[in-house]
């Protein structure tokens, strides 16, 4: 009897040992299979997060794009409209230095730098508009400009209003504001659109001289 006893406990306890070796092996393996889960969900949470902030710099991109594009420099045929319309409200004036060299000069002035001349253009033509329209060309507090200091377009109204005899240069200082405003924007200007601008913003300028 204590043989067949004996044989009986040692299978009873054989048996549950491959039972919780059997067990173990389960266990061990859905501890596996949730590791692997979570993985792929920490994989998928970091993919989606990378899409996102890719998606996001993309439009942001493609934003500063568009606003970049949207400056658009005027055609040939508006140039040409607007430099007659400047000649036919300013007539030459051969007691005066030739337009070509005032421009050789602003630009000497301005390193040879043809934006940075454009830049100097605009803002003295504003200026010049200012000081004969009698408006501020100072202020305590830059950051109140915006609300209290007229654009270039609105004072360049106001001029008009005061003295309508220039107001046929009206297409003309609208296209030297596009090209200037083109510069300051970083945009490329090429020479052609550059050298009108320079014309006729210099040729305003000598004849504001004469009015302040």
């Amino acid at each position: 009897m204590l043989p067949f006893f004996l044989f009986y406990h040692c299978s009873f306890f054989y048996c549950l040992l491959q039972k919780k070796i059997s067990l173990w092996k389960i266990l061990t393996f859905e501890k596996e299979i949730g590791k692997v889960q979570n993985e792929v969900k920490d994989f998928k949470t970091e993919t989606r997060e990378f899409l996102n902030v890719y998606s996001n710099m993309i439009t942001a991109i493609s934003n500063t794009v568009n606003q970049t594009i949207n400056v658009h420099l005027p055609g040939k045929a508006e140039a040409e409209e607007a430099k007659q319309d400047l000649n036919s409200t300013i007539p030459e004036n051969n007691g005066t230095s030739p337009i070509e060299d005032e421009i050789e000069s602003f630009l000497v002035q301005s390193g040879n730098d043809l934006n940075f001349a454009l830049a100097r253009l605009r803002m003295e033509l504003e200026r010049n508009l200012r000081e004969i329209l009698g408006k501020r060309t100072k202020t305590a507090d830059p950051s109140s400009m915006k609300s209290k200091f007229l654009s270039a377009r609105q004072l360049f109204k106001e001029f008009t209003i005061q003295y309508p005899d220039y107001e046929g240069m009206h297409s003309s200082f609208d296209y030297i504001l596009k090209v200037c405003n083109a510069a300051i924007h970083g945009q490329q200007v090429y020479d052609g659109h550059g050298h009108e601008a320079l014309y006729m913003g210099t040729k305003m300028l000598k004849e504001f001289e004469k009015l302040k």
